[in-house]
């Protein structure tokens, strides 16, 4: 039945959601640093999906954990990555003029950017075009590409080195964005949750030449949902009760930038990238610049 891969993406997402605020709670009655606190929190978010896939016995590669054809992978999380930089400096417009990026302005200023980027990245990859691209222009575009993912990456630390400015914690946290925020979330929104829903409803619509259903629709909603409940201010256990329906706004059309990415790919090492190497960048390079 179709509903059935809905139900268990549900059923997941809640008990998901359950767990993380309880282990947060046990993990705060223990006195665990903040820092380790976050560090479980997206540990949990990628073991649970790999274990269910693997348990399952279904395909990696159903669920967008593959590496074939990876130089298209990098091209689309590259591009994914460079326009990702708009939101940064929408991002950094804000905060320069004194406007919450959570509030409701905030929030509409940066969900109208996703917009953006949305319409930017279905233009640039627009229809089903052959790459004519000989295999020596493919290699050029590869270590062009991956040299500056990696000095996005790199240029925290380096930063931090120059200022003398806690390099080990600039390091944990540089690859707490990038594999914990951008792969970890990926890996368990567009690469189970999504692919689980595509598996039910298959992918019969088509926007330019990306092909998708129901899954982009839902799992954003779902993406938007958890930004609503946000770890770290809403935890019953421990008598938080902050939520941000403004902050759902933005993460919907987030999530519906990297799940299009992870539907044009095939994969989500392409959403990964855009995901997690700006954030990062631009986060972890203002903490090593202070």
């Amino acid at each position: 039945m179709k509903a059935k891969s809905i139900a268990e993406v549900l059923l997941v997402f809640i008990l998901m959601k359950l767990f993380s605020i309880w282990l947060d709670s046990i993990l705060v009655n223990a006195d665990v640093d903040p820092g380790w606190r976050t560090f479980f929190f997206g540990l949990q978010a990628i073991i649970i999906p790999v274990a269910i896939i693997g348990f399952s016995g279904r395909k990696w590669s159903t669920y967008g954990l593959s590496l074939k054809d990876s130089k298209s992978q990098i091209h689309y999380g590259f591009a994914g990555a460079m326009i990702m930089m708009i939101l940064g400096l929408g991002f950094g417009f804000l905060k320069s003029r004194g406007i919450s990026t959570s509030g409701r302005t905030g929030s509409i200023v940066m969900s109208l950017i996703a917009i953006i980027m949305i319409a930017l990245f279905v233009f640039i990859f627009r229809g089903n075009k052959k790459n004519y691209k000989t295999e020596k222009k493919l290699k050029i575009r590869l270590i062009y590409q991956l040299s500056i993912l990696l000095i996005m990456i790199g240029s925290p630390i380096v930063a931090a080195l120059i200022k003398g400015n806690n390099v080990p914690g600039i390091i944990a946290w540089d690859l707490y964005f990038l594999i914990m925020v951008g792969f970890g979330e990926e890996l368990k929104f567009r690469g189970y949750f999504q692919s689980r829903i595509n598996e039910g409803y298959g992918r019969p619509w088509n926007l330019f030449g990306i092909s998708f259903g129901p899954g982009l629709l839902i799992v954003s909603l779902l993406f938007g949902l958890s930004h609503i409940i946000q770890f770290g201010v809403f935890n019953p256990f421990l008598g938080q009760y902050d939520i941000n329906p403004w902050m759902g706004l933005q993460a919907f059309f987030g999530g519906f930038f990297y799940g299009l990415i992870r539907e044009k790919s095939d994969s989500i090492v392409s959403s990964g990238i855009a995901h997690g190497v700006p954030n990062a960048f631009g986060q972890v390079l203002s903490m090593a610049l202070r």
